[in-house]
């Protein structure tokens, strides 16, 4: 991979990654919301459904993860082991 390769995915990671905070940031802020609204004797359901937002929120950054970070590609037959590129970034 040439410096230019390497450096334009190195941006591309850190777009990603700049999404990911926002995913992170959303989930975070819909659970102290549900916590101010339970706290203010709000309708269950509306913290309930504040409360199932945050752990869907939680669930999408997971299932982002590790499809950035582990791709499973169609030969992998189900597995996902990260390539050279991939392990080197990890352990970065």
């Amino acid at each position: 991979m040439t410096a230019a390769e390497q450096a334009r995915e190195e941006e591309h990671f850190r777009k990603v990654e700049g999404a990911m905070l926002f995913i992170e940031d959303a989930a975070r802020r819909l659970d102290e919301t549900a916590k101010e609204l339970k706290k203010d004797g709000a309708a269950p359901h509306l913290i309930d459904a504040l409360e199932t937002a945050a752990g869907a929120a939680r669930a999408d950054h997971a299932r982002l993860m590790k499809s950035v970070y582990w791709p499973a590609y169609p030969s992998d037959q189900g597995e996902s082991i990260p390539t050279g590129n991939e392990q080197q970034r990890l352990a970065s």
